[in-house]
């Protein structure tokens, strides 16, 4: 496997670099800088940490490994240089943005937020803290990729090109995949239960205002946000951007000490205390209480679908143009009402990454069929209800260019992208000071990083 393709697939492993990083901060070595590139060093010990985080991802280490894994970081400290060089900058937004989707993804994997603390022993904060660095360089590297291969543009000949010169042996197995549409409606806003509700945090508001009750006690015994009612609802310190922008406008509009009124965001409504401020970070607690939704309001957003799924089965409507016209949920309207795999960013899904309601709903469904209206609850507990369409189901397979297009065309892509940053590699090593350990001088690199450079920058 080429330097180019090892990289690409490293930098998309998301979950696993979290993983790793936990795995390879327990991990001692003797230290020392073993290479520079530009104004970027490799140590021994990130050679060290990159093999761990390999063999952490199933990759057999070869009695080369060293070399490969030297021309890995030797890259990736290649494009650190130029990212320098050409002022590439990622925002601390940016940073916190990118870190709550990974970290998100991880906290579905392992259960809760409080089980990922416990599995790195430090808080979600501090977990925050030790890696951000780590991740502004991974974002870095990824906006030189981006940047090298933006105009690499591949044609419909030019992907049959590239299938017709794969040898039949070497296709890859596609396994048994499908696409899912849903159109999703939330009961109605019932204001009666807003108000109960909002005067229930006032009550409790006006009682730690007069200190007749302590806030930290009050969200012990009735916050709805577990994470953080068993700590008194304090969320610790965090940046701008970690929570939705109405719980950062309120949080950074307040004074240390003061409380907030009573205010909604999408899991409910809150009252807060800031309990420190340092510039765009703050230190919160919160009380969250969200409206209970009746089986009569239930009913309504089932009644709805269930009219909508009339128009669509007598062909008054598309599904898609169901899901853009009725559809509540924001992610898949727009899509006209795909469900995108969060794993790959296509439409597609193995059976095995379906959400458990979605799997049971389509097991015995045909193509083209849409569902009755079908009860859900989302992770953040909301509850609604939704119509469900199988739109594909293919067989386990060799591929094809007519079931797998998509995916023999970003191969196709991938290939010449990969042509582009060999180009690449090329030139800029030519023109940049490089200078690597002697140990690693007889190493079969797949470029000449061991040369003298016409010039330095």
């Amino acid at each position: 496997m080429s330097i180019v393709r090892r990289k690409i697939v490293l930098l998309l492993l998301a979950l696993s670099w979290l993983t790793s990083v936990a795995q390879t901060s327990k991990i001692k070595v003797i230290d020392g800088v073993i290479a520079t590139v530009g104004d970027e060093i490799v140590l021994r010990s990130d050679l060290e940490n990159q093999k761990i985080q390999m063999r952490s991802q199933g990759m057999r280490m070869s009695k080369d490994a060293d070399c490969g894994v030297m021309e890995d970081l030797l890259y990736e400290k290649l494009l650190l240089h130029q990212g320098g060089v050409d002022s590439v900058e990622v925002s601390e937004a940016q940073i916190q943005s990118e870190m709550d989707k990974r970290l998100n993804v991880f906290i579905e994997q392992i259960g809760s937020r409080e089980k990922l603390e416990e599995y790195y022993g430090k808080s979600l904060n501090e977990i925050k803290e030790e890696f951000s660095e780590v991740l502004r360089k991974q974002m870095v590297v990824q906006q030189m990729q981006q940047r090298i291969t933006q105009d690499v543009k591949v044609t419909p000949s030019q992907v049959r090109e590239f299938f017709n010169q794969l040898p039949e042996d070497s296709l890859p197995f596609i396994n048994a995949q499908v696409e899912v549409a849903h159109i999703v409606k939330y009961p109605p806003e019932n204001f009666e239960e807003n108000r109960r509700v909002r005067n229930k945090l006032r009550e409790y508001r006006d009682e730690i205002l007069s200190g007749e009750k302590d806030f930290a006690t009050i969200a012990v015994l009735y916050s709805e946000d577990p994470g953080s009612a068993v700590k008194g609802g304090e969320l610790g310190m965090q940046s701008r951007g970690t929570f939705v922008p109405e719980f950062d406008a309120v949080a950074l509009s307040l004074a240390e000490g003061e409380i907030s009124d009573v205010f909604e965001t999408q899991y409910g409504f809150h009252i807060m205390q800031v309990m420190e401020k340092l510039g765009e970070k703050y230190n919160a607690r919160h009380i969250l209480l969200k409206p209970r939704v009746s089986q009569a309001d239930l009913m309504k957003a089932k009644a709805e679908l269930e009219d909508i799924r009339k128009l669509i089965i007598t062909d008054s409507l598309t599904f898609a143009q169901a899901a853009v016209r009725y559809s509540d949920d924001e992610d898949s309207k727009n899509q006209n009402g795909n469900i995108i795999n969060p794993a790959t960013g296509s439409s597609r899904f193995e059976m095995s990454e379906l959400d458990p309601q979605i799997f049971l709903s389509i097991d015995t469904m045909k193509v083209g069929e849409v569902s009755n209206p079908a009860f859900f609850q989302r992770r953040d507990g909301r509850k609604a209800y939704r119509l469900i369409q199988l739109r594909l189901r293919t067989e386990p397979h060799r591929a094809n260019l007519r079931d797998d297009y998509q995916i023999i065309q970003e191969a196709a892509r991938g290939q010449m992208s990969g042509e582009a940053i060999s180009e690449w590699i090329h030139n800029r090593i030519r023109v940049t000071y490089i200078d690597i350990d002697e140990s690693f001088h007889s190493c079969p690199f797949e470029y000449d990083w061991a040369k003298i450079p016409d010039n330095t920058n």
